[in-house]
């Protein structure tokens, strides 16, 4: 019986170091953009939408940066000014996220 090693494994004896360094760049580079530094009124905007999501309980999705960006969907359940961070209910966790890594918030309808 011919066991398959995957299909990226099978394709990668086929093609030569320098395309197989090329995609590896590629793929490291995705995502890793840093996010651009908010002005006070973009800040007070972003601070609006969480709290009005957070009072009519909105679904929500949150753009975040930890190193690489992050999409997340669910429900702020908390928030806790003090320490500068909210409760976020996914369908799996519930999570911790300081304000400073959030870049966007979108309603989803």
């Amino acid at each position: 019986m011919i066991k398959s090693r995957g299909l990226a494994k099978k394709w990668t004896g086929m093609m030569i170091p320098e395309h197989l360094h090329q995609i590896k760049e590629w793929q490291d580079s995705l995502g890793n953009e840093y996010p651009k530094e908010k002005t006070d009124w973009e800040w007070e905007e972003l601070q609006q939408t969480i709290v009005k999501a957070y009072q009519q309980k909105l679904q929500v999705e949150l753009k975040l940066w930890r190193g690489k960006w992050i999409e997340d969907r669910g429900i702020i359940t908390a928030l806790h000014s003090g320490h500068n961070e909210l409760l976020f209910d996914t369908e799996i966790s519930v999570k911790r996220i300081k304000y400073i890594e959030i870049d966007n918030v979108r309603e989803i309808e």
